[in-house]
C-alpha cells in the first residue's frame, strides 16, 4: 500500500486515540499565571507527543521510528505512572502516602506500614518509581520550554504539586504550601 495512502488512512485513527486520553484536570482560582500556562501548555504538548509515539508504534512502525532518548525516558516515565496509578490510588486512600507541596508522593508515618515490613518496602519501591517519573516529566517540561528554562524550579514545582494535589481523590493528604498536612 502507498506510504501517503496508509498515512492519510491512520492519521484520523491517531488523532482519535489522541483525544481520547484525558488530559490532568487542573482547576487554579482566579487568572492562570504565564508560569502555569507555560508548564501545563508544554505538559500537554508532551503527553500528546508520547501519545502519538506510542500509538505509531503499536501500529508496527516501531523499526522506521526514532526517537530521541529524552522522548524514550519521558514515554517509559508516563508508561511507569500509568502502570503504578491503581497502587498509589490504593496507597493514598489507606493514608499511606500524600501529595507534598513540591510535585511528589511523599510516605505518610501510618501503623499499617510500621507493622509489615513487605508492605512498607512494596510502598517505598512504588513511591520512588512515581517521583523518579515525574521528575523525568518536569526537567522535560523544563527543558523543552525556553521560558521555563529561565525559571526559578521551586515555582516550577509549586504548579505540578497544585497538579498532583488536585487530581488526588477526596479525603486524600495533601501538604500545603506553608508544609502542613491536611486531607483534601
Amino acid at each position: 500500500m502507498n506510504k501517503s495512502i496508509l498515512f492519510l488512512l491512520m492519521t484520523p485513527v491517531l488523532w482519535i486515540a489522541a483525544c481520547s486520553f484525558k488530559a490532568p484536570e487542573v482547576s487554579v482560582t482566579g487568572e492562570m499565571t504565564a508560569l502555569e500556562r507555560e508548564v501545563l501548555g508544554t505538559y500537554r504538548q508532551i503527553e500528546e507527543d508520547t501519545w502519538m509515539v506510542a500509538s505509531t508504534r503499536s501500529e508496527g512502525k516501531s523499526e522506521t521510528q526514532q526517537i530521541s532518548p529524552e522522548k524514550k525516558r519521558v514515554l517509559e516515565a508516563m508508561q511507569d505512572q500509568k502502570f503504578n496509578k491503581d497502587d498509589i490510588d490504593e496507597f493514598k486512600r489507606k493514608g499511606y502516602v500524600g501529595e507534598n507541596n513540591q510535585g511528589f508522593l511523599s510516605i505518610r508515618d501510618h501503623e499499617d506500614l510500621k507493622e509489615d515490613a513487605s508492605a512498607s518496602e512494596f510502598v517505598k519501591k512504588v513511591v520512588n518509581e512515581e517521583n523518579s517519573a515525574r521528575e523525568i516529566i518536569m526537567n522535560r517540561v523544563i527543558q523543552l520550554n525556553d521560558a521555563l528554562k529561565n525559571a526559578v524550579r521551586e515555582n516550577v514545582m509549586t504548579i505540578f504539586a497544585q497538579m498532583n494535589q488536585e487530581n488526588s481523590p477526596a479525603g486524600t493528604w495533601i501538604q500545603e504550601k506553608m508544609g502542613d498536612w491536611v486531607k483534601k
